[in-house]
């Protein structure tokens, strides 16, 4: 877990990345009896989770042989790392589009935000926030949508849009507010650790690619100016700069 979060940082892959890696690697383990004594297995594994979430999410990925950095003590041969990722699909029975809290930001910022279009850095927060659920094992105890809810909220309530007691008492939601207000007393309780490690915004690359994101016009992206996103189309303003670059390369 902790080699996947380096490796992550090290490329600068979108949240999305992330939390698909984890993902597949929880559901793996729940299927697969990985020998515990053969840590060469694990790290293979590894490996092979972080390569197929970055072909599912990233649009420039790596080789996964290139994957193979941050002090990893073993190196793996392509055609090892190869047949380590169909034994993961094959397992997961090449259910690969997983349901992460991520899933659910677009209807919770909608429900919890008064249908009012999310600013960027409303977004980038809760991406930031979910990223690091996604390093805390206790919250696996929650749903995805639980933690979606909460993280919405704490967002909300840390800019003083709302209050939490009463924006969650007043919604209605087809969710349990009960596990909603325990990942949030979670979330509160990890405050200083959320603190320290999200220093620097995160850009929600791959987030913010989806049709419900309507961006204020007077938003800003990391890297322009007010005059600059006046001059783009609102499609062109509804996304950062980087994923649009990403957007013009070849699918292929």
């Amino acid at each position: 877990m902790d080699w996947i979060c380096k490796v992550h940082s090290h490329y600068n892959f979108g949240p999305l990345t992330l939390c698909l890696s984890v993902n597949y690697m929880d559901r793996f383990l729940s299927s697969f009896d990985l020998p515990h004594d053969k840590s060469w297995m694990q790290q293979l594994m590894s490996v092979a989770c972080l390569s197929l979430a970055v072909k599912m999410e990233e649009t420039v990925a790596p080789l996964p042989v290139d994957l193979q950095v941050c002090d990893e003590y073993y190196a793996f041969e392509p055609r090892n790392i190869k047949r380590m990722e169909l034994i993961v699909m094959e397992t997961l029975k090449w259910r690969m589009h997983s349901v992460t809290p991520f899933s659910f930001l677009c209807y919770f910022l909608d429900k919890f935000n008064e249908g009012k279009p999310p600013s960027y850095m409303l977004v980038s927060r809760c991406a930031e926030l979910i990223v690091a659920t996604v390093k805390d094992y206790r919250f696996l105890s929650f749903r995805p949508s639980e933690i979606a809810a909460a993280v919405v909220l704490w967002a909300l309530a840390e800019n003083q849009v709302i209050g939490f007691s009463s924006a969650l008492a007043a919604s209605e939601i087809p969710v349990n507010k009960e596990m909603i207000a325990g990942c949030y007393a979670l979330l509160v309780k990890k405050r200083g650790n959320f603190s320290a490690s999200l220093s620097a915004p995160l850009s929600p690359i791959g987030v913010l690619d989806v049709p419900c994101f309507s961006f204020r016009n007077d938003d800003t992206t990391p890297g322009s100016s007010p005059s600059n996103n006046n001059s783009n189309s609102n499609d062109q303003a509804s996304t950062p700069a980087s994923k649009r670059r990403r957007l013009s390369a070849s699918p292929i």
